[in-house]
């Protein structure tokens, strides 16, 4: 359903224009793999545990389709994997660039202190900020 700021909406939450678009693609996406795997869509249905109707709904993007449904036509699809590492850490450019933003410009040794003796609490290491050594 379309509402008048031009969202659709699905069981009252709006989805917007970018978000219908990126699901329309995934739904495309997985005809694209059933069909180019030669599986009939009532085979597909079947393995994946849900409807005909369903299937359908899904292939044409309709947002109000499961997660649960997703994984299952990944799953058929033999592409689970794709669910499972969609925001994998080790994979997630912006999380990472932020990580290494965080990295101090310098890390320098502890002063000892004044009277020669070593700082108390050599085994820790010192606390590094990208201004300077704050402390142990």
């Amino acid at each position: 359903m379309k509402a008048q700021d031009g969202t659709h909406r699905t069981k009252g939450s709006p989805v917007y224009p970018a978000v219908a678009r990126a699901i329309g693609k995934l739904g495309q996406d997985i005809s694209l793999a059933r069909r180019s795997r030669r599986i009939p869509a009532e085979d597909f249905a079947r393995a994946m545990g849900v409807s005909r109707a369903t299937l359908h709904r899904l292939e044409k993007g309709d947002a109000g389709v499961s997660l649960n449904t997703l994984a299952m036509a990944l799953n058929a699809l033999g592409r689970l994997d794709l669910l499972t590492n969609l925001l994998d850490q080790t994979k997630d450019d912006v999380a990472l660039m932020m990580l290494r933003q965080d990295v101090p410009t310098r890390v320098s040794k502890p002063r000892a202190k004044k009277n020669g003796s070593k700082p108390d609490d050599a085994t820790t290491g010192p606390i590094v900020s990208n201004d300077e050594v704050e402390g142990w």
